[in-house]
């Protein structure tokens, strides 16, 4: 299938030179997974059991997971249109379950037991048996490692909306309009009430984060237009996207707080797009592998060394935010760098990590 002419102009606008990559979104993702590890690095904060972290963080609680979704849903439209790799439902999904349900599952595995022995220095404990470990793979109120209730989500939204994509093409209908149709959708559920089931395999996150999937994807699919008519890399644009950001979220209106946010990340992303080099660089195409390992680093630097360490609460937090980032981020470096070592190989197929997409150079 050839690209049309809006997507050849979509895919120069957008790629990096050298790998192909669409580099305003790979800032969102690394703007994104920071956010992330920080969310999780103020475990030693005071108050916090009693919920009284500053302002701020509830403020960016209020759009980093919204803005995980959006670049999940941004994502998927690109690569199977913008780069021309449509495939059938059956390929899509195999190259899913190898991407997000084998690392899940590899790092449950792994993890588990030592999970079950971390009682002395958790919130909570895992009990170790064979229906704690089965109800560990399918209720996210029970994994082993909490936040991949993302994995689990971000897997029912790609196969759920590439399915309709597909279903779309077959009629004959266009799927910039199939996407707008998946996005109501999903406004529509998002205002229901959760099922009861909600806890099986994260089906309650899937109800109330696939309207901002489905907006990545349709953002994404209606890039030309949305582009010529939104001033992306002007500072006024920014100043108003953050006024948006905090006005809907003291008023308080959850979604368009998230949309505000969300919009301006994109701005900051496509600011610093404009530059040949960017000083996050070094960290594009790490995100995922950050994703996959810096709970570890968070429950070492925080739960764990505060039970034989005393120190101020910001030292627990800057060491788990450095190591959360650095340590997978050297782990992926490694095993980009040694594509030819069969460990290393095995190691990144298990961790969903594909050795064969081009370094990105951080010259």
């Amino acid at each position: 299938m050839e690209s049309s002419p809006t997507e050849n102009s979509a895919n120069s606008r957008f790629s990096t030179p050298g790998n192909g990559r669409l580099r305003f979104i790979s800032y969102l993702q690394i703007i994104g997974i920071i956010l992330v590890v920080l969310g999780h690095s103020m475990h030693e904060y005071p108050g916090l059991k009693d919920g009284k972290l500053p302002t701020g963080f509830f403020m960016m609680y209020s759009f980093r997971m919204p803005l995980f979704m959006f670049v999940s849903g941004s994502l998927m439209i690109f690569t199977t249109h913008f780069r021309n790799r449509v495939r059938s439902v059956g390929e899509f999904v195999r190259g899913k379950v190898l991407r997000l349900l084998l690392p899940f599952a590899v790092l449950t595995i792994v993890t588990f037991v030592p999970r079950s022995f971390m009682s002395d220095v958790a919130d909570d404990s895992i009990d170790l048996s064979l229906g704690s470990f089965f109800l560990s793979f399918i209720k996210s109120d029970s994994l082993v490692i909490p936040f991949f209730w993302f994995i689990q989500a971000s897997f029912i939204l790609l196969v759920f909306n590439y399915a309709v994509l597909g279903i779309g093409k077959k009629i004959g209908i266009d799927y910039r309009k199939v996407t707008f149709f998946l996005m109501l959708l999903f406004l529509l559920i998002s205002l229901l009430p959760s099922p009861g089931f909600y806890k099986l395999f994260s089906i309650g996150r899937v109800m109330d984060y696939g309207l901002y999937f489905t907006a990545g994807m349709a953002c994404c699919s209606y890039s030309d237009r949305i582009d010529s008519i939104v001033p992306w890399t002007s500072g006024v644009f920014l100043i108003v996207a953050i006024v948006a950001w905090i006005g809907f979220f003291f008023l308080p209106v959850p979604i368009l707080c998230s949309f505000a946010g969300i919009a301006m990340c994109m701005s900051v992303a496509k600011i610093l797009a404009r530059n040949e080099r960017c000083f996050l660089d070094h960290l594009v195409g790490a995100n995922y592998l950050i994703f996959l390992l810096s709970w570890y680093c968070n429950v070492l630097t925080q739960q764990v060394l505060r039970h034989y360490v005393e120190l101020p609460w910001w030292i627990y937090s800057i060491l788990s935010l450095t190591t959360g980032i650095y340590i997978p981020w050297l782990v992926y470096r490694y095993l980009m760098a040694h594509p030819q070592s069969r460990w290393v190989r095995l190691t990144a197929f298990l961790l969903g990590q594909n050795l064969n997409k081009s370094k990105v150079s951080t010259k």
